[in-house]
């Protein structure tokens, strides 16, 4: 039967930000490690932070704490530090659920082309995507500017890798599969739709990977998925993002005048999109 543990904090003054981000690294290792269903952590009224973690039994959670030595992983060691004081564990067994997102949360998957090997996100990633992401040149025709550091890179890539209705794939070679090359993201939209997007590391840019993977995240998108439609937006300025999706087969469907105010100044938008056969 599905259980559910309520954790109560009170932090020492300012470090609740280094609290919350050891938190989500945490939660993201035992979730990956023992197939918990998550957790979400709450500030309240009080003060006081509150953690909801969610099982699929109390045994699968008891055998989680039993087999690894969480407490001497860093994120749990700055966990600890943060704490003020803590109070009991209530245990919760779950009777009904109303609880809902605005969009499901997707099950990671696995794609693989003729050189490639496409896997989920990881906050660990973050520091192979640091080039790209301070890049000016990279980041030229983002809908920001480059980043500052790798705690910038790493918040800004937390929703890639913990948000709901999305799918985020790291490009990786499959001899090299934990060598993060770049990335695709599809991430859903309304009606059925999804947006693609994507970026290379600028040492592996011409190779032609962003094609051959976005290839296959759309491939999947319209199978796996069953998406009804899968666009992209790009700079009119953008001609490598626009050989590629015109290469793949999308069609430019419209111009939007003054669709983004960037780092580079306000910014038309091409629509390029492809509907399932």
């Amino acid at each position: 039967m599905t259980a559910a543990i309520l954790y109560r904090w009170r932090l020492k003054p300012g470090r609740e930000a280094e609290f919350r981000a050891a938190w989500s690294e945490g939660t993201r290792l035992i979730h990956l490690t023992c197939k918990s269903y998550g957790a979400r952590l709450h500030e309240g009224e009080d003060g006081l932070f509150w953690s909801y973690a969610l099982w699929p039994s109390e045994e699968v959670r008891t055998a989680c704490f039993a087999d690894h030595d969480w407490f001497s992983q860093d994120c749990f060691k700055t966990m600890q530090a943060c704490i003020e004081e803590r109070f009991d564990e209530t245990r919760l067994t779950l009777t009904d659920d109303a609880l809902t997102a605005p969009t499901p949360r997707l099950e990671p998957a696995l794609l693989t082309t003729e050189r490639l090997l496409l896997r989920p996100m990881v906050l660990e990633d973050c520091e192979a995507f640091l080039p790209a992401l301070t890049d000016p040149e990279t980041m030229k025709y983002w809908s920001r500017g480059p980043l500052a550091d790798i705690e910038a890179v790493r918040d800004y890539l937390s929703w890639n890798i913990r948000g709901d209705g999305v799918e985020s794939f790291v490009i990786a070679l499959k001899d090299t599969p934990e060598d993060a090359l770049g990335w695709v993201v599809l991430m859903d939209r309304k009606n059925n739709a999804a947006e693609t997007g994507y970026m290379m590391r600028p040492d592996q840019q011409g190779h032609g990977y962003a094609r051959e993977a976005t290839a296959a995240v759309v491939e999947h998108g319209f199978t796996t998925r069953d998406l009804r439609r899968i666009y992209a937006d790009t700079d009119p300025d953008n001609a490598a993002s626009i050989r590629l999706l015109e290469a793949l087969g999308f069609e430019l469907e419209g111009r939007l005048r003054a669709a983004w105010e960037t780092h580079i100044g306000v910014r038309d938008s091409l629509i390029f999109g492809r509907i399932r056969n």
